[in-house]
């Protein structure tokens, strides 16, 4: 089974090719606002590293949030195109735990994985994982909280990962290990644990298929100068 991952949740973008018993292929590009330029480009990239046409591919896994507003429309708006044209499903990943899952291979020793989005105004998109040797397990699902409140949770054998490793670790008494977790935005990621779906069977329903946002849009219009 040949899976592709989009990753665009974040200023990374990233893309990813799961393939049975080979190595995964990962390409990345870390800069807010190239999404819609450079996303395509990175697929046909990945697909050519990979020895892989895109009628090879089995399913298209896309990260669906939290994260970006844009960001998240235009990776999972290519996804439905590809899907349509190729008549290929997708499976929805939640940007979390592809995020989590990256970190939880990086430190096999963890218990535990927390990470923390900043979601501006002094609130945070929280996600709890438990650790199990190779397996992970979410824990309560990914909710709005303040800093202090989410970090409640961390303990010396968690692992944290945010895209405001400063300011978290500021406020962490204990000896936590932090890291950026836009390192941990992979697209190969997000393809295996499409994988790990399409094996169950747990495709999406593509026409219904929306981004996991948690927070309204909010549209801000210039004041005019008099």
């Amino acid at each position: 089974m040949t899976i592709l991952g989009l990753e665009t949740s974040t200023a990374v973008c990233s893309v990813g090719l799961f393939r049975e018993k080979k190595p995964g292929i990962e390409m990345s590009l870390r800069e807010s606002h190239i999404h819609s330029e450079k996303l395509l480009t990175l697929v046909q990239e990945v697909l050519r590293a990979g020895e892989t046409t895109l009628q090879q591919l089995d399913a298209i896994a896309v990260s669906i949030g939290p994260g970006s507003f844009t960001g998240l429309r235009i990776g999972l708006s290519t996804a439905k195109g590809l899907s349509f044209a190729l008549e290929k499903p997708v499976i929805a990943v939640l940007t979390f735990e592809a995020i989590a899952e990256a970190g939880r291979q990086k430190h096999p020793g963890v218990s535990s994985v927390l990470v923390l989005m900043d979601a501006k105004k002094d609130e945070w998109y929280v996600g709890g994982f438990i650790v199990t040797g190779e397996k992970m397990e979410e824990s309560g699902g990914v909710e709005i909280k303040d800093l202090g409140e989410a970090l409640s949770a961390a303990k010396s054998s968690t692992l944290v990962l945010t895209d405001s490793v400063e300011v978290v670790r500021q406020q962490l008494k204990e000896n936590v290990v932090v890291e950026d977790a836009l390192l941990c935005c992979r697209g190969d990621i997000v393809a295996l644990l499409g994988y790990r779906k399409a094996v169950k069977k747990e495709f999406a329903d593509v026409a219904g298929l929306e981004p996991m946002y948690l927070k309204d849009f909010v549209v801000r219009t210039a004041v005019p100068v008099s």
